[in-house]
């Protein structure tokens, strides 16, 4: 087994631009624009109507969590005061480590961290062992629709490639 995770990381050697791009579309495919899709306000601007929605994803893998920052930071070209986290945590959890953590992992600045919650999502309750989560999880927030509806194109390119056969 090890063996076969040692020759399957060798098979990806660098990631290109485009590689990035299809990686940040998938993972925000999977992990993040359903919560977003529920995020959505309706706001008015100079007289007419404009839907809000936020770019957000969830999730509780450190290196996941880094790979989705590298997509917006390199392929979107997000600036870094425009990427906001949230934490939530469990009760049994100290906020200030956690926070260090993450500081850490993310490279994102302390004032761009936000609200930390305390507690445990009700869809969650009693699923998960004690500790499966040492890291809480962390909302990853750019307030951006452009860039949402730009995610959702990349989203649609992807999702079309299932419709098709793969040219080798």
């Amino acid at each position: 087994m090890r063996a076969l995770r040692k020759q399957g990381s060798q098979d990806i050697q660098t990631i290109t631009p485009r590689d990035l791009r299809v990686i940040g579309a998938a993972l925000y495919w999977a992990e993040g624009y359903k919560w977003a899709e529920g995020y959505k306000r309706l706001q008015i601007r100079h007289g007419k109507e404009r839907t809000y929605h936020p770019v957000a994803l969830t999730n509780s893998d450190p290196r996941l969590i880094q790979i989705f920052l590298r997509f917006l930071r390199e392929t979107c070209n997000v600036p870094e005061e425009s990427i906001h986290i949230d934490l939530r945590l469990f009760p049994h959890m100290s906020e200030k480590d956690i926070k260090n953590f993450w500081l850490k992992t993310t490279k994102i600045h302390e004032k761009n961290f936000g609200k930390t919650y305390y507690g445990v999502s009700k869809s969650s309750l009693g699923k998960r062992p004690y500790n499966r989560l040492p890291y809480g999880t962390v909302l990853i927030r750019v307030n951006n629709t452009q860039l949402f509806h730009t995610i959702m194109g990349w989203i649609e390119g992807v999702a079309r490639q299932g419709e098709t056969p793969i040219a080798h």
